[in-house]
C-alpha cells in the first residue's frame, strides 16, 4: 500500500491507547508549556526559534501519538505524511537558535538565508504531501506490522525522497554542531555548562532517530526519536530550574565583545589576529581573514604592532590619518606565564585628545597673556626699558649673586627745558634715543631701567665705582657730539653712583647714597659724574 494524503481515512477509523500514551501526552504539553515559558520572558536572542522549536516538537509528539492510535492503515499513512511537516523543520529552527543565541542577533536572519532553509523544506514537504501519485517517499512495500506491544504498526517502505529528506535534517543537525561547539569554545572553562547541555539535548533524539532509521530500534513499540523528546523537555526544564537556561553570562560575554563600540582584537602568541569584534572590523575598513599577522591588518595593523612593542608609561597611544583619530591601546596579557596572547582594546580618545590640546592651547595663550599683562606692567611703554617695580623685584635676587655691584642714578639735564621749548613729543623722543644709548653700552648681565620722568638707573654686577664712572665719563663724551631725539644741541647727563664694597645691598639704601651723589653731580655744574661719599 503506496501512503497517501487521505484525511478522510482518519475520520472513521478506530482509536487505540498506546503503551507509551501519558509519557508522550505529558512531555508534549511539557514542551508547550516550556514554548510559552520562554516567549514570556524578557527578550533574548532566538527568542521566537527556541518557542518555535519547542512548539514543534510538541506537535511532532502529538502527531506520532495520533498515528501509533490510529487503526486504519491509510490513516496512519496520512499522520505519518503530515508529521514531515514539522519533522523537516526542526532541525533548521535547532540552527536558527543557535545561530541567533550565539551571535546575540535578536531579529530575524536575512531573507536569502531564510529561503536557503523555508525553499528546500517547503519543496520536500510539497513531495511527502504528494507521496500517493509518486510513491517516492513511503513506497508501495508499506505494510501494517504484527502487533507489537500490543499493536499492529507501521513498517515503511523508504524511498529515495526519505533519505534525501533524512540527508537534509541530518545536514542542519551537523551545522547546529558547528554553531553549539563554537559557542561552547567561545565561553570560559568555568560557565561551559549551559552549551554541553545544548549539545546532548541535540544528541540524544539524533542517535534515537538514527537508530530507528539504520538499526530498526523501537520503543514501546514505536519510533523512539519523538519518546526522546522527553530527554529535551527534562534537560530544558533542569536548566530552567538552575537559572542556566538563557543564562545572561554567555550571552553578555560575546555580546560584549562583539558589539562593543571600542575596536577589540585577540592576538595570539605568535601575533595573529584570532578574533576581531565589529568595531575592529569597521576600523579596519573590511573584514580580514582570520589567522593573518597583526602588520598585515589594513589601516592600522602595523602601527598598532609598533605600538604593541614600544614601552610606555601608561597605555601608549595609536594615531591614524584620514581622518585624523587617536586611540588609547590597553593590552591584556590572556592566559599564564608565558601568555597564550593579547585581548587588544582601542579606545577611541579623539575627543579627549583634542580637547586636551585645546585646553593645553588656552594654557599658553593665557600664560602669554599673564606674561604680556606681566612683562607690562614691569616695562616702561615709553622707552621700553624695565621700570621702577621691574628693579625693585629684580635688584634682591641678582645682587645676591655678585660681590661688587654698582648702582648708577642718571638724569638728563634740562629736560624741563626741552619739553618746553621743542614739545614733549620732542622730549619723548630724546627720551627714547637716550634709552637706546644706555642699551647700546652696557653688558649682557648688566640691567637699565628707568624709573620716572628723565630719571634713569644703571646696575653693573662685577664692576666698582671708579670703573662705572669711567664708562659714564666716556659716554658724556660721546652724546656730547651726538644730539637726541633730532634736536639742534646736545644733552646731557648728571650720574651719582655707588657700589656695594662697603657690604650694603639694600636697595633703598643704594639709591638713596646714588641720589646725594647725583644731587652733587647737579650742583656742580651738571654734564658729570660724582660718587657716593
Amino acid at each position: 500500500m503506496t501512503p497517501s494524503l487521505d484525511p478522510w481515512a482518519c475520520a472513521g477509523t478506530a482509536w487505540q491507547a498506546t503503551p507509551d500514551m501519558t509519557l508522550r501526552m505529558l512531555t508534549g504539553a511539557g514542551l508547550v508549556v516550556l514554548a510559552a515559558w520562554a516567549l514570556g520572558r524578557r527578550p533574548f536572542p532566538g527568542q521566537r526559534a527556541f518557542a518555535t522549536l519547542s512548539a514543534a516538537l510538541a506537535l511532532w509528539l502529538g502527531l506520532s501519538l495520533a498515528e501509533h492510535s490510529a487503526a486504519d492503515i491509510a490513516c496512519k499513512g496520512t499522520l505519518g505524511l503530515l508529521g514531515w511537516s514539522v519533522m523537516l523543520l526542526q532541525p533548521a529552527l535547532w540552527v536558527l537558535f543557535l545561530y541567533q543565541y550565539l551571535l546575540t542577533r535578536p531579529g530575524e536572519p536575512p531573507w536569502r538565508l531564510r529561503l536557503v532553509y523555508i525553499v528546500p523544506s517547503l519543496v520536500l514537504l510539497a513531495l511527502a504531501l504528494s507521496n500517493g501519485a509518486h510513491g517516492l517517499w513511503y513506497g508501495p512495500a508499506t505494510t501494517l506490522t504484527p502487533p507489537i506491544a500490543g499493536l499492529p504498526r507501521m513498517r515503511y517502505d523508504y524511498g529515495p525522497l526519505f533519505y534525501v529528506a533524512v540527508g537534509l535534517g541530518y545536514g542542519w543537525m551537523m551545522l547546529a554542531y558547528v554553531l553549539a561547539l563554537r559557542g561552547w569554545r567561545s565561553t570560559p572553562s568555568g560557565r561551559r555548562a549551559q552549551w554541553l547541555a545544548f549539545l546532548i539535548l541535540m544528541s540524544v533524539p539524533a542517535a534515537a532517530n538514527l537508530g530507528y532509521v539504520v538499526f530498526g530500534w523501537r520503543l514501546f513499540g514505536a519510533d523512539p526519536t519523538s519518546l526522546a523528546f522527553s530527554v529535551v523537555l527534562a534537560g530544558f526544564a533542569w536548566m530552567a530550574a538552575r537559572s542556566q537556561l538563557f543564562a545572561l553570562v554567555p550571552v553578555a560575554t560575546h555580546a560584549l565583545f562583539t558589539h562593543l563600540p571600542d575596536p577589540v582584537l585577540v592576538v595570539d602568541a605568535e601575533g595573529r589576529v584570532l578574533e576581531a569584534n565589529i568595531a575592529a572590523q569597521a576600523l579596519a575598513g573590511a573584514p580580514p581573514a582570520m589567522g593573518v599577522p597583526l602588520a598585515g591588518w589594513p589601516v592600522f595593523g602595523a602601527a598598532l604592532q609598533v605600538r604593541l612593542q614600544s614601552p610606555a608609561v601608561g597605555p601608549p597611544l595609536l594615531a591614524l590619518p584620514s581622518p585624523a583619530r587617536q586611540f588609547e591601546v590597553h593590552a591584556l596579557p590572556l592566559g599564564g606565564q608565558p601568555p597564550l596572547g593579547l585581548l587588544v582594546q582601542l579606545h577611541d580618545v579623539t575627543v579627549r585628545e583634542g580637547e586636551r590640546r585645546r585646553t593645553l592651547q588656552r594654557l599658553a595663550e593665557r600664560e602669554a597673556e599673564h606674561e604680556a599683562l606681566r612683562d607690562q606692567a614691569l616695562r616702561d611703554a615709553l622707552t621700553g626699558l624695565w621700570n621702577r617695580r621691574a628693579l625693585e623685584q629684580w635688584f634682591p635676587g641678582e645682587c645676591a649673586h655678585s660681590e661688587v655691584s654698582t648702582l648708577a642714578l642718571l638724569d638728563l639735564d634740562h629736560f624741563k627745558h626741552i619739553n618746553d621749548r621743542y614739545g614733549h613729543a620732542a622730549g619723548d623722543a630724546v627720551l627714547r634715543d637716550f634709552a637706546a644709548e644706555l642699551r647700546a653700552v652696557v653688558r649682557a648681565g648688566d640691567a637699565v631701567f628707568r624709573i620716572g620722568g628723565e630719571e634713569f638707573v644703571l646696575v653693573l654686577p662685577g664692576l666698582d665705582a671708579a670703573t662705572t664712572e669711567q664708562r659714564l665719563g666716556a659716554l658724556q663724551l660721546h652724546l656730547a657730539q651726538r644730539p637726541l631725539g633730532g634736536l639742534p644741541q646736545a644733552t646731557g647727563f648728571s650720574a651719582g653712583i655707588t657700589d656695594t664694597s662697603a657690604g650694603g645691598k639694600v636697595l633703598e639704601s643704594l639709591m638713596q647714597a646714588a641720589d646725594a651723589a647725583l644731587y652733587r653731580a647737579k650742583a656742580e655744574g651738571r654734564g658729570c659724574t660724582r660718587r657716593a661719599a
